[in-house]
């Protein structure tokens, strides 16, 4: 994947949005929202805006909202949701470890099947959604990635999504990992894979 076809935006993009959004003329409003739209297709032929939201807070008890999650924090993520929706952004990221269950938060995943489907019983919507497979150490085999797979489209309210990604390289099994992206594709669970915090020599070390 070349450099300009990266699907986040990078953060200048983010600085020139910033700046741009402080503009309040119609002309100068309209074109940052033709902007927004636009799309970038990858290499797989999927499409997505080129400015994405990410989904890591969202339920999270962790890391992000002060350790707790209430009613207050759902209500501002749905609010963002909603936002990006209305400014024409249908791409999110997200991960069966964010906002992880274990810890007895709102599995992100789950919030944003939730907000998907209240938005659609108002209109229909094209989302794009990218979610990632955690790479723990009782995880064995290629089994193991359609596995989580399916329970991660299960919270989500899909049959499929754009994007499944390898969150991070395992301790061992990557080789079968990569099998199971795989098996994800030709399963039509999924239409584009990849892998994320991998370096470029663990790569190399993995597909050789």
């Amino acid at each position: 994947m070349e450099k300009n076809d990266m699907v986040f935006g990078s953060l200048t993009d983010n600085i020139i949005v910033k700046h741009r959004e402080r503009v309040t003329t119609a002309s100068n409003v309209i074109s940052l929202r033709k902007e927004r739209n636009q799309k970038r297709h990858c290499g797989s032929g999927v499409a997505v805006t080129k400015l994405g939201v990410g989904a890591w807070s969202w339920g999270d008890t962790t890391y992000w909202n002060e350790f707790q999650w209430d009613d207050r924090k759902l209500k501002a993520a749905k609010g963002a949701f909603d936002a990006s929706i209305d400014c024409g952004i249908t791409f999110f990221d997200t991960a069966e470890v964010y906002g992880a269950g274990i810890s007895g938060a709102i599995n992100s995943e789950s919030l944003l099947g939730r907000f998907i489907k209240e938005r659609q019983q108002k209109e229909q919507v094209d989302v794009a959604i990218a979610t990632k497979f955690a790479a723990l150490p009782w995880r064995f085999g290629r089994g193991s990635v359609i596995c989580a797979l399916k329970t991660s489209l299960d919270r989500l309210g899909v049959s499929s999504v754009e994007l499944y990604q390898l969150h991070w390289p395992g301790i061992w099994g990557n080789e079968d990992y990569l099998d199971g992206l795989g098996d994800a594709v030709e399963q039509g669970l999924v239409k584009a894979v990849g892998v994320s915090n991998y370096s470029g020599c663990c790569l190399t070390a993995t597909l050789i």
